[in-house]
């Protein structure tokens, strides 16, 4: 019971993506979240986390640090559930007698509706923004964003295996390592298809069915240009650029994910539509969408004007 947690960190994040499939955005968070419960071991106890410091006392006191550090709710309802599998998997391999995150109050779960959501007018904005700098590159990227709701890493990790002319996108990996079809409109599928003739083969060469779609390029001193297959803070930043040059530098990704959502109920009125697009696993994740916004409030009591208006001229 004295082996160093940090092994076991790593060997769990080799099982998630080896053995589980998870995506190494998620592989990423799980590391993210037990190297904070192993720096909170050593500021507390001032050594290396060890097997017998997942107990249910210890593990309260990190949940009690947490709030008092305001973190949010969900902060912390994520980062427990994190902790909860990785202590799972102890006990199936005999580490660990019993999983002590069972034992502790979770924190509630409240859904909200999205505070930002862009309008279809600001989406397509960034479109025309992007084509306005001649970027094939950008342009594909808010293309996809814009009509399908990915993920910003599940575009970033787009290849040219996962293009399908008569569909749009076929076994694109998504959270949680699932991978699933998603439409795309026929224009769009056509645009991209002529970026990657065009562009992608210029600038790589042959390609193949492996090839990324969407690459970054960058100079360095004494080295000259370098390029790379994009990530998921690629796009993160390409959206921040172009938020700030329409005048929305608050804009991310995700809000694009919001907007599509957003836009699909208020034309269809189909909830599961929407659950699909977004490759929902259960239709109360998508049930945020359904709550009234304050200016759908607005709108809706904007009847009583007149009879205000005549009430009190009288």
């Amino acid at each position: 019971m004295t082996q160093p947690l940090v092994v076991l960190v790593e060997q769990f994040c080799q099982y998630q993506r080896k053995q589980r499939g998870k995506t190494e955005g998620g592989v990423r968070c799980y590391r993210w979240v037990l190297e904070q419960f192993l720096i909170f071991v050593r500021t507390r106890f001032g050594r290396l986390a060890r097997v017998n410091d997942l107990t249910l006392p210890t593990l309260q006191m990190w949940m009690d640090d947490m709030a008092g550090c305001d973190l949010s709710l969900s902060s912390m309802r994520t980062r427990q559930s994190t902790l909860s599998s990785f202590c799972s998997w102890l006990v199936k391999r005999d580490v660990l007698p019993a999983n002590p995150v069972a034992r502790m109050d979770r924190p509630p779960h409240r859904s909200e509706p999205p505070r930002q959501v862009p309008t279809p007018e600001l989406m397509d904005a960034l479109i025309e923004a992007a084509k306005q700098r001649k970027r094939p590159r950008d342009i594909a990227i808010f293309l996809i964003l814009r009509y399908s709701g990915m993920r910003r890493e599940s575009v970033a990790s787009l290849q040219v295996r996962h293009f399908d002319k008569g569909w749009g996108l076929r076994g694109v990996r998504e959270k949680g390592g699932k991978t699933r079809d998603i439409p795309l409109p026929e224009s769009v599928m056509l645009f991209v298809k002529t970026y990657v003739e065009q562009v992608v083969t210029r600038e790589i060469g042959s390609i193949g069915p492996e090839t990324p779609i969407f690459w970054s390029h960058w100079g360095r001193r004494n080295v000259g240009m370098s390029r790379a297959p994009m990530k998921g803070k690629n796009i993160w930043r390409l959206c921040k650029f172009y938020g700030r040059q329409i005048g929305y530098p608050m804009l991310k990704p995700h809000d694009l994910r919001h907007g599509v959502a957003m836009e699909v109920l208020e034309r269809q009125h189909d909830l599961e539509q929407v659950r699909a697009l977004l490759g929902h696993a259960r239709i109360d994740t998508t049930q945020i969408y359904t709550q009234i916004r304050p200016s759908h409030l607005k709108q809706a009591v904007s009847f009583y004007e007149e009879s205000a208006k005549r009430m009190l001229a009288s």
